[in-house]
């Protein structure tokens, strides 16, 4: 086994790997919110020849919009296909994972080691899910890790790269970069420098992000009239309450240890307060993720993604995997495999009555079953419904080919045609789905964990032959009685 984890086989195996994420999805069509943080904005930038950075004004969320020009000239020069955007997908986890091994090669101690926490990457199912869903994110993530790099070797120029790409990629890079300042400036003071000494050294090194950050703003609000909360979305509209702040904690740390990280975060526990493993990467790690987490609770309260924490997770690997050198080797070898176990089994896991979001690959479940819709109900059929479903074909699948759909906005159930419910929606409440349940004749469709309920109007419908609802477990509605109550 160790074979595998030496350079030359371990160097076929990461080829080997993204070859087969390329292969197996890039038939995959823009989902979720891969549609507003992307396609939208490059199909926009696409159509008028690269001469815009922006996108479509009734549909902007505000983001700096590097990733999504860059893939708009990948179109030009190579074509407007899902090939073509898989993989420049692919070409970006590529350096995210490049830039990921240079800080791991920091940390752990030989290339086995580096290699061992690639694979537990490779695992790591919200970092598969974003390599396959052609997102902003992992142009941030790839320029915030490259921004700690940066700061952990005190390379200058690769933390003002880092730093300053990372604001022109996501909206989140504000909050990043006030976390790198947060903890360059602990441990200065912790080198025994003034504030003021901080402030003449690195005043710069955070001054020029900004100022692009500004540049940005100010050509953003020329464009559209407003700045950073989007008229568009409503989730950063007013800063939280002190209750939701604290939902929003829990939420968090939730999403920190969802998905088979949990492991991780015991050892991490075990090895701080032992005093065991890097302590200034230990400390890094818990000055980003408080500062992050704290503003992160004060504006968003229904959009927190695992997505958000990947970088997060990604330390928290090394982390562990630095400190899994002070156990003896049986001890060390037995826990690598667990933390590979729980990661791998993490893809799989699934709460019924949650809503399925794009923290694995599960959301890839829903295809199969939109073809199967298409093909039962033909080219002419009209559906109602929320995202991720409701998006037009032409910005999922770059043709007419996906389902013909129209997001609900504020019409009567009872006055729709046709309507789809999922557990990838989000939007429908208890009474929506017990309404429609009780009034239209309903049909499911099943693939893996994702369901459909497909729903027709019987003022428009006679009752088709042999339809049939599903039917959740007694488990499943006792979940989504304690999610109903957590939310009041």
């Amino acid at each position: 086994m160790n074979k595998i984890f030496s350079g030359k086989y371990f160097l076929y195996l990461q080829i080997a790997f993204f070859l087969t994420l390329f292969f197996v999805t890039r038939n995959d069509p823009f989902f979720g919110d891969a549609i507003a943080s992307t396609s939208g904005c490059v199909n926009t930038i696409y159509d008028q020849n690269l001469g815009t950075f922006f996108y479509p004004v009734d549909a902007d969320p505000a983001h700096p919009t590097l990733y999504s020009w860059f893939m708009a000239l990948s179109w030009k020069i190579f074509g407007r296909t899902l090939y073509i955007s898989h993989l420049y997908g692919i070409i970006w986890l590529m350096v995210l994972v490049s830039v990921f091994r240079k800080i791991a090669k920091i940390f752990l101690y030989d290339i086995e080691s580096v290699n061992k926490a690639t694979l537990l990457l490779f695992v790591m199912p919200v970092f598969l899910a974003q390599g396959a869903m052609m997102l902003n994110t992992v142009a941030v993530m790839t320029f915030f890790l490259a921004a700690i790099y940066g700061l952990i070797k005190k390379n200058k120029a690769g933390f003002l790269i880092g730093s300053t790409l990372m604001m022109i990629a996501h909206l989140q890079g504000a909050f990043f970069l006030l976390a790198l300042a947060s903890a360059d400036l602990f441990f200065a003071l912790k080198e025994k420098k003034s504030l003021l000494q901080f402030v003449k050294e690195r005043f710069l090194f955070y001054f020029i992000p900004l100022l692009v950050f500004g540049i940005w703003l100010f050509l953003h609000y020329r464009h559209t009239g407003w700045l950073i909360q989007s008229p568009n979305y409503t989730d950063a509209d007013e800063w939280n309450s002190p209750v939701q702040f604290i939902k929003s904690v829990f939420i968090m740390i939730w999403r920190l240890i969802d998905f088979g990280m949990l492991p991780f975060y015991m050892i991490f526990i075990f090895i701080f307060f032992k005093n065991t493993g890097d302590k200034k990467l230990q400390q890094l790690w818990l000055i980003l993720t408080v500062v992050i987490c704290s503003f992160m609770a004060v504006f968003l309260s229904k959009t927190i993604g695992h997505r958000y924490f990947l970088a997060l997770g990604m330390l928290m690997i090394i982390i562990v995997m630095n400190a899994l050198r002070y156990f003896k080797t049986n001890q060390k070898n037995l826990l690598f495999y667990i933390l590979l176990t729980s990661l791998t089994a993490g893809n799989f896991l699934y709460y019924p009555g949650k809503n399925i979001g794009d923290g694995t690959l599960a959301y890839r479940n829903y295809f199969p079953i939109e073809k199967q819709i298409k093909k039962d109900f033909g080219n002419s059929a009209f559906f109602y419904s929320y995202t991720p479903i409701a998006n037009p074909s032409e910005l999922m699948y770059l043709d007419d080919s996906g389902l013909k759909t129209k997001r609900i906005d504020r019409q009567e159930l009872d006055s729709l045609p046709a309507i789809i419910q999922s557990n990838l929606n989000a939007e429908f409440s208890e009474d929506d789905k017990q309404f429609l349940e009780k009034n239209f004749y309903g049909k499911s469709y099943e693939n893996g964990v994702v369901y459909v309920n497909v729903f027709l109007n019987p003022k428009y419908y006679s009752k088709p032959e042999g339809w049939k609802l599903r039917e959740p477990s007694q488990f499943e509605k006792w979940m989504i009685g304690v999610k109903a109550k957590l939310k009041n």
